[in-house]
């Protein structure tokens, strides 16, 4: 079971406290969500980093990006994890890069420029919009493809309130460090942290 997840409260709802809370998430309930099994997180590749890498029942490769707030870039970023992954062509004992490959993007909302990309180009996006609801369930996760009015699907979040080590002064992380630290392990991530507000309460 996964363990709980970040959340944070705005003036116009919930949202996960940052994009590694939301990958996550989206990480530990893959099958579920999207009917592929993972195979890493954060892969770097030709320099770029991909949040997920995932493999379908036919073994072709998956390649998700996730954004906690609208970007304009998702398509293009997308465009070029598929290019170098299929130059470097890792996993090959799981992956048959003769299937296609599935391009997901998940975000809360879109940009317009996304979806005119998508659209001029040669290659086939799955975008994903998001929210999060909480009734007496909990939080719930509510996932639906763009173009999809009627089908949705949602998911109970475990919830985890977010810890600011009794320090109200220290400024969350900022989203590049969030994803840097995507691929080190909870103890490390969580020691970290402790340092980095330790060091930020010496002097403000």
């Amino acid at each position: 079971m996964i363990s709980g997840v970040a959340l944070h409260q705005t003036p116009s709802g919930w949202e996960f406290a940052s994009e590694a809370a939301l990958e996550k998430f989206v990480w530990s309930n893959l099958k579920q969500l999207f009917g592929v099994t993972p195979l890493k997180q954060q892969h770097v590749s030709n320099g770029e980093i991909c949040d997920i890498l995932a493999v379908g029942d036919d073994r072709g490769l998956v390649i998700l990006e996730l954004k906690n707030v609208e970007e304009r870039y998702l398509t293009q970023q997308l465009t070029r994890y598929y290019s170098s992954l299929l130059e470097e062509r890792p996993f090959l004992e799981d992956v048959d890069y003769s299937r296609p490959v599935r391009l997901i993007g998940i975000a809360p909302s879109y940009h317009r420029h996304n979806l005119i990309d998508s659209k001029y180009s040669r290659l086939d996006f799955e975008f994903f919009h998001f929210f999060i609801t909480k009734d007496e369930e909990g939080f719930q996760f509510h996932l639906q493809e763009l173009g999809q009015e009627f089908v949705q699907k949602k998911y109970l979040i475990p919830y985890q309130p977010i810890e600011l080590l009794g320090i109200d002064s220290i400024p969350e992380p900022p989203e590049l460090l969030v994803k840097w630290l995507g691929g080190c392990t909870k103890e490390e991530q969580e020691g970290f942290l402790r340092v980095r507000s330790k060091i930020l309460t010496f002097n403000r």
